[in-house]
């Protein structure tokens, strides 16, 4: 199904800077845990943190923390499950109380507490999953998990990112059409294809998706990917605008044409040093703002379309963080982890 929406304004997000930082402690840590000297020491001190700051966040998203919970039993990453605890911090930062627990556990050593047990209730902090909309479109991604899987496997990049953009565009799409969502889209469980402006279950502009096409077989541009990935659509037939809007094979040509713009612009900033595979919330802002914004730098801005659900104000790339972070589909789309 198709329908169009209007433009919405791109913003720099108020948390921008926040963003930057616990992702140079993000790197720090990493760096820490990967030395020999200090790898037993710092995985120790961390295991106390964590567990403490699981349990500070089950008093007040019980459904948070069980996602964390898992994560960290099947991941064993410090790194990831920081980032977790990260995006629901900042959910509830304007919480005194849960202000002063998370304080406390940051001063816990390695005897902090024990590992959490399964930890019952379904409140959760992100309010885009506290409506029939998320309930929705997660059912629909699901549907599309192999096409998504194999578009992944084509390009090299991870499933999980590629959700993390097309859910942005799926909840920024049924929040801002609320009848037509609750008269097609949610008795039907299928996702959004918009048109005119944004193109298939991505949301990709026909514009944005000739050039695409273009830097595949550009040798000169910062976003060629190389030989191997020169005919990388050459199995598709049709016009780009039939491409994009194909509802065939679970989406999978919309799903091919989002993961080769993801890989065009990471390879670009690989290309200038600077890493930004697991930067959800960098990704997620350059696929919305697009190539002419993609400028390779050490501390980029989070930010892109204005978005608004319920209450809660967000920008592309900061819901595109939260999506990632939050352990959602983890089953279907899992973490990678370095």
């Amino acid at each position: 199904m198709r329908y169009g929406l209007t433009n919405t304004a791109g913003i720099v997000d108020q948390e921008s800077n926040v963003f930057q930082e616990n992702n140079r402690e993000a790197e720090l840590l990493e760096i820490l845990e990967q030395s020999e000297n200090n790898k037993n020491k710092i995985s120790d001190e961390m295991k106390g943190k964590i567990y403490c700051k699981i349990n500070a966040i089950a008093d007040f998203a019980p459904a948070n923390a069980e996602q964390i919970r898992k994560t960290y039993e099947n991941t064993k990453s410090d790194v990831l499950v920081s980032k977790m605890i990260f995006a629901v911090t900042l959910r509830l930062s304007q919480s005194d109380v849960f202000n002063r627990k998370m304080e406390m556990c940051d001063g816990l050593g390695k005897d902090g507490v024990k590992f959490p047990a399964n930890i019952p209730g379904d409140q959760n902090i992100f309010p885009w999953m506290n409506n029939d909309e998320w309930h929705a479109i997660a059912e629909a991604t699901i549907k599309d998990k192999s096409a998504i899987v194999r578009a992944g496997e084509m390009t090299g990049i991870e499933p999980r990112l590629i959700v993390s953009c097309m859910i942005v565009e799926q909840l920024r799409l049924f929040n801002s059409q609320r009848e037509l969502f609750k008269k097609f889209f949610q008795p039907l469980k299928i996702l959004g294809n918009a048109n005119k402006i944004s193109l298939g279950v991505m949301g990709i502009k026909e514009t944005t998706a000739t050039q695409i096409e273009s830097h595949l077989v550009e040798i000169n541009s910062p976003y060629y990917l190389g030989k191997n990935y020169e005919h990388s659509l050459d199995s598709i037939s049709g016009s780009t605008f039939d491409r994009l809007t194909s509802e065939k094979e679970n989406h999978y040509n919309s799903y091919l044409y989002g993961a080769l713009y993801l890989k065009q612009m990471m390879n670009q900033w690989q290309k200038a040093g600077y890493d930004i595979q697991y930067r959800p919330e960098i990704v997620g802002t350059l696929f919305n703002v697009g190539f002419p914004q993609s400028r390779p730098k050490a501390e980029p801005k989070v930010g892109g379309s204005a978005i608004t659900i319920g209450e809660a104000k967000y920008s592309f790339g900061s819901l595109a963080y939260e999506f990632y972070y939050s352990g959602e589909m983890q089953s279907e789309f899992p973490y990678i982890v370095k």
